[in-house]
């Protein structure tokens, strides 16, 4: 009866191979009450699985093989390749958070600061297609952007990143007029996405750092499909209507087809401090006892403060202008490191 399944599968087709041949069926087991197919796909997305499925009922009552479609599961998991690299990149980390406004490309870009101060060579990829922020991070502005162009190495032509305080930097936003809308349907942004990680001259960084966007859409998909991410920071604020946005992007980032290791979360905005008394604006350890109920590790938390907003809006990274922010910072980027290894 395998090798009539077997049979069956070779006329399902990805890629233009069939499925058998191109190695992504893993086993076919037979138990009393069901057939368990198990498949590992590079690209689990929704709809490339229920292609899959329909295809392969067909194809197995095509051969006349008389079982009921609820006698026959499929289990379809992520194939992972750890050992995958781009450009000789090292790590390459993402920076999520499930919802906007919460600090995250501020936290992304000081943690790629802080690498760089730590001796370590780092990029920092914008992957926020429709609200691109780190060129005002970084004070990248028009004349700055002319310097970003392609440039051909080893026969390929590749964007050269703009390098500031020491980070390789790609945005949309460098090619994009300030404040324009990008009016982008997923594939288009997913295609961008690709050149942006594979066309680009960043030259064996020990880490990329890639700032998503908020939500759990294509982008993130894609983004999972086509790099091995080596894990994922989660950003927060303490209230709860912030944490419900974040457990989303929790349970996709987990989800056994897609799964990706989740370094920890950081609690930013966590208090704010005067003189006399510390405020919780936000609600108090909203995101250490988030981390607790999720059992993901807390990396550090952030406090309010108007420097960090001055200092952001000015396009110069708080960890090069306020030493208390730079030790909070330094901290947590130690935590993720020991979390990586």
């Amino acid at each position: 009866m395998k090798q009539k399944i077997t049979k069956a599968l070779k006329n399902v087709f990805i890629n233009n191979k069939n499925i058998i041949e191109s190695g992504i069926v893993k086993n076919i087991d037979f138990f009393q009450e069901e057939i368990i197919i198990s498949i590992n796909l590079s690209n689990p997305t929704m709809h490339v699985k229920k292609k899959l499925e329909k295809d392969i009922y067909q194809s197995i009552k095509d051969q006349n093989l008389h079982f009921e479609e609820k006698k026959i599961r499929l289990k379809i998991e992520k194939k992972l390749d750890t050992t995958k690299k781009i450009n000789g990149i090292k790590n390459i980390i993402a920076v999520a958070s499930g919802k906007g406004g919460v600090g995250k490309s501020t936290i992304a870009t000081n943690i790629a600061v802080s690498l760089v101060n730590m001796g370590f060579q780092v990029g920092l990829l914008d992957a926020d297609i429709y609200g691109p922020s780190i060129p005002l991070m970084f004070n990248i502005g028009e004349d700055v952007i002319s310097s970003c162009f392609f440039i051909k190495k080893n026969g390929n032509h590749l964007i050269n990143p703009i390098i500031r305080y020491g980070v390789k930097i790609l945005s949309l936003g460098f090619f994009s007029k300030p404040g324009e809308a990008i009016v982008w349907r997923g594939p288009m942004a997913t295609k961008v996405l690709r050149q942006f990680i594979h066309e680009t001259n960043w030259d064996g960084l020990d880490f990329l750092i890639v700032d998503l966007p908020p939500g759990t859409g294509d982008i993130h998909l894609s983004l999972l499909q086509e790099i091995p991410l080596k894990g994922i920071i989660i950003v927060s604020t303490p209230q709860k209507i912030a944490l419900s946005d974040v457990q989303r992007s929790v349970g996709m980032f987990r989800i056994q087809s897609i799964h990706v290791p989740i370094l920890g979360i950081i609690e930013n905005m966590s208090f704010f401090i005067t003189e006399k008394e510390k405020y919780y604006f936000f609600g108090k350890n909203g995101a250490k006892n988030f981390s607790k109920k999720m059992n993901i590790f807390f990396l550090g938390e952030i406090p309010m403060l108007q420097d960090i907003r001055k200092s952001s809006d000015s396009g110069i990274p708080i960890v090069l202008e306020n030493d208390q922010i730079k030790k909070i910072f330094v901290k947590i980027t130690k935590n993720i490191m020991d979390k990586l290894s």
